[in-house]
């Protein structure tokens, strides 16, 4: 993991969105000029603080970066009694979500190109992004994005046949099955979690867990995975990703137990320009990944972005 003596703080801020839910907000700022703005976007039950590193890789190249607490998770509004539960009922209210803090956080400090950078559940709620807004971004980088929950042996058409069902019947706000509040158990490392190879970028992630237990966000409700496959089927069959100006390049790690890799070469194809990189022995946390795996991620992003925004 890179080492600094002085790690570059993000300023913190919040906005209020049309509904009145309070997002929070961060910005970090490269020292001298700017060579470009990200907008990164993060996955589920995270928090701003888990992306330290990856901002401060992009600090490293020149550029700024913007970050937001999405709505029921880190630190910005959870309207349940129960603040662990992960709960939504369509993506699309996160896809306004993140144009409103766009267009109203993002484009007013903007300088030089604009990128998109987003992991898990934030890339598909930026392929949303960009299938409404297929001009916005000059480039867009998905790590791991969210096209398909992995059900391991479980059929998808069943799954989504329950989800439906139980929020026809009034459980849309109850946990899942097998879900529940997050298990401090999990901050212990072993080396066949799901997530990534390497323990001390699993701690950044499950550390500030343990330290302020504000920041937990346990598992996802009824209405959060009705949601998930809902926006799932439409990202593989229906939104028009040909429409889409924006040129992806879309990391994916073929063995990920968290989502569904076979799918992100379904949706890579329905891109207009999209180029398809595979690590195989990557877990789901491409940027959290070993030195050797993260490396590799960071060299194909710059050979990218040298392309696309030339």
């Amino acid at each position: 993991m890179d080492q600094m003596m002085t790690r570059p703080a993000p300023e913190f801020g919040r906005i209020e969105l049309p509904d009145g839910v309070r997002l929070r907000t961060a910005r970090w700022r490269p020292e001298g000029e700017v060579r470009g703005t990200v907008t990164l976007v993060t996955g589920r039950a995270e928090f701003i603080e888990k992306y330290q590193e990856t901002a401060e890789s992009w600090l490293a190249r020149g550029y700024q970066v913007f970050a937001l607490d999405w709505r029921n998770q880190g630190l910005s509004d959870r309207p349940l009694a129960n603040r662990q539960k992960h709960h939504l009922l369509s993506f699309s209210t996160l896809r306004d979500d993140l144009a409103y803090f766009i267009d109203h956080v993002v484009t007013p400090d903007s300088a030089g190109p604009s990128v998109l950078m987003a992991h898990s559940m934030g890339g598909l709620v930026a392929t949303l992004y960009l299938s409404a807004y297929p001009e916005r971004f000059r480039a867009a980088v998905l790590s791991a994005p969210m096209y398909a929950i992995n059900l391991r042996r479980l059929p998808g058409a069943v799954a989504r046949a329950l989800a439906e069902a139980a929020c026809v019947f009034g459980c849309a706000t109850r946990y899942a099955p097998g879900r529940g509040d997050y298990d401090p158990a999990e901050a212990a490392f072993f080396a066949d979690n799901v997530i990534t190879s390497d323990p001390r970028r699993y701690a950044a992630f499950h550390g500030p867990y343990g330290e302020r237990p504000e920041l937990r966000v346990g598992g996802v409700t009824w209405g959060w995975l009705r949601a998930a496959m809902r926006s799932s089927v439409a990202v593989q069959r229906s939104l028009p990703l040909d429409h889409v100006l924006t040129p992806v390049l879309l990391l994916s790690a073929p063995d990920d137990l968290v989502v569904d890799s076979r799918v992100h070469h379904v949706v890579a194809r329905r891109f207009r320009d999209c180029t398809l990189v595979e690590f195989p022995r990557a877990k789901h946390e491409l940027l959290m990944e070993c030195d050797a795996i993260r490396d590799a991620v960071w060299a194909d992003i710059d050979a990218f972005l040298a392309t696309a925004l030339a």
